[in-house]
């Protein structure tokens, strides 16, 4: 009798040097089914996934596909057996066009007489972009110069060019702004409506709990439960994940802003922006946000290292700069996390102790020379202040989950006194007690007297946080929303072009149709 399975991992237990990663867990998908996994950071989702996607091999337990027992899985294998990924890290080579990369690896069907018909290719790249995912983009520009949104959109539709059976969503939401999680949500749900098994692990629970049929609760390495989606609300999952309640998430505001710490005046981008004009003022929080594409993810960069910069005044502590760059940010009290943690957050292949350390070895140092227990002091506070998880200070940062690699970070800037903290998308991917943990540090870090700007595409996250939201609009900041009664709607609708009385435009009226609900 044939399996209503397409995929099982029975009884999987994997073990690194002192941790015990996943302990007997069993995980089974059905066909045409929307599974979804969640867990904090470390709980052993990632780990689980490395092991079908043929990374890592269990030490023991037993994997079945399509009712097969498979002895040894390879990451070729896997592919070829029609299980595919969407990566939380956004895996792209930044020189290779769109069409190049989308196609990666089948280019002989564009390539007659072995010459590669790069015409054909750019078009049939682009037809697909706008027919799979709804991203209009030239086929022959460069992936590196597109934004995080668009890098995650280009590997979905890679991924359902190969007729996959089975594809795993890892955080696919986490950079994107709602009208894009919406598309992606359309095309999930036809997936399903094919029979293709979809595993979806995300840390938005309202997202795991409309979107999924079933989910798979794990912690500690342990699976704790499988649960029907119907029914069930995010208060009981997150008591499942965490096994305690988790209570308020965000600081309670209770700010007097001072002195400004950050001015900018007339800031312009080669392409991304024009004439940008706010302020910073230490104990006050400053939200950014807008559709993609509306500059608002570059900003942040821009600010911090002079990247694309065409014109435009910055003033740091009451410093005017007069070349923009990241060591001078640095030297002045400016702290950054971008975006993109892995490839520009994170030295993956150092210890945590020298990701922490990195901004301030000069501190940490006599006559040149780091010392080695100021050094291992200050780290070793900043892991117990932060509650990061790793086997000890010298962990590779690259072995551990994204919460706490964005806490590496995060503790990087604290290590280095910064007084401006421009914090880029500061809780995408990160589990619900690490996003509690890190807005409770975000508010200690403001009754200090530090100064937050705070670039995000979770707008509950912004409202309930930021004192003042700037809201872009095709490269320009477009309304400057403030006070205690600002509303998730009125973001949204002055992301979307609206006027600044709160009606919104044509274009509002029709993004308005899907609302964004609350997010964990």
């Amino acid at each position: 009798m044939r399996s209503e399975y397409v995929l099982e991992m029975l009884k999987i237990d994997k073990e690194f040097p002192g941790v015990k990663a996943l302990q007997q867990v069993t995980f089974q998908l059905r066909k045409g089914e929307i599974h979804g996994l969640v867990g904090e950071n470390g709980a052993g989702k990632s780990t689980l996934m490395k092991i079908l996607a043929g990374i890592y091999s269990p030490d023991r337990g037993e994997i079945r596909f399509e009712g097969q027992v498979q002895n040894r899985l390879t990451p070729r294998l896997v592919a070829q057996k029609g299980i595919h990924f969407i990566h939380q890290e956004r895996h792209v080579v930044p020189y290779l066009t769109v069409a190049e990369s989308l196609f990666l690896g089948i280019e002989p069907a564009f390539s007659p007489f072995k010459f590669i018909n790069r015409k054909a290719l750019v078009k049939e790249a682009e037809a697909h972009l706008r027919k799979t995912v709804g991203l209009d983009i030239p086929g022959d520009k460069p992936v590196g110069e597109l934004t995080v949104g668009e890098q995650q959109l280009l590997q979905v539709c890679r991924a359902l060019y190969h007729r996959p059976k089975v594809i795993v969503f890892d955080e696919p939401t986490a950079v994107l702004a709602s009208k894009e999680a919406d598309r992606l949500f359309e095309i999930i749900r036809e997936l399903r409506r094919q029979n293709i098994g979809i595993i979806y692990i995300s840390h938005y629970l309202n997202e795991i709990v409309q979107l999924c049929d079933r989910i798979t609760v794990f912690r500690n390495g342990t699976k704790v439960d499988t649960l029907e989606t119907k029914g069930l609300d995010i208060e009981r999952i997150v008591y499942l994940m965490v096994g305690r309640e988790i209570g308020e998430q965000f600081p309670v505001k209770k700010r007097t802003a001072g002195e400004p710490l950050l001015r900018v005046e007339g800031l312009t981008h080669i392409d991304q922006f024009r004439n940008i004009r706010f302020q910073v003022r230490s104990g006050e929080i400053v939200g950014v946000t807008g559709l993609m594409g509306s500059g608002h993810t570059r900003l942040g960069q821009s600010i911090y290292d002079g990247s694309g910069l065409t014109g435009g005044v910055l003033e740091l502590n009451g410093r005017v700069l007069k070349r923009i760059r990241s060591d001078k940010a640095v030297s002045s009290g400016m702290g950054y996390v971008p975006e993109d943690r892995r490839n520009r957050g994170i030295l993956q292949s150092m210890s945590v102790r020298e990701n922490i350390s990195l901004a301030s070895l000069k501190n940490m140092s006599r006559a040149g020379v780091v010392r080695p227990s100021a050094e291992r002091r200050k780290v070793d506070e900043l892991i117990e202040r932060l509650d990061i998880r790793a086997p000890g200070r010298e962990a590779v940062v690259n072995d551990l989950s994204g919460g706490n690699q964005q806490k590496v970070v995060l503790a990087r800037w604290l290590s280095s006194g910064a007084k401006l903290y421009i914090l880029n998308q500061p809780t995408a991917a990160v589990d619900v007690g690490a996003k509690a943990e890190i807005y409770s540090l975000i508010g200690s870090l403001i009754e200090q007297g530090a100064g937050v700007l705070l670039i995000s595409q979770d707008l509950q996250e912004l409202v309930r946080l930021s004192d003042r939201i700037l809201v872009m609009y095709r490269g320009e900041i477009v309304q400057e929303l403030e006070g205690d009664g600002i509303t998730v709607e009125q973001v949204m609708v002055a992301m979307m072009g609206g006027n600044e009385n709160g009606t919104s435009g044509q274009r509002a009226a029709n993004g308005m149709e899907s609302a964004v609900s609350d997010q964990i």
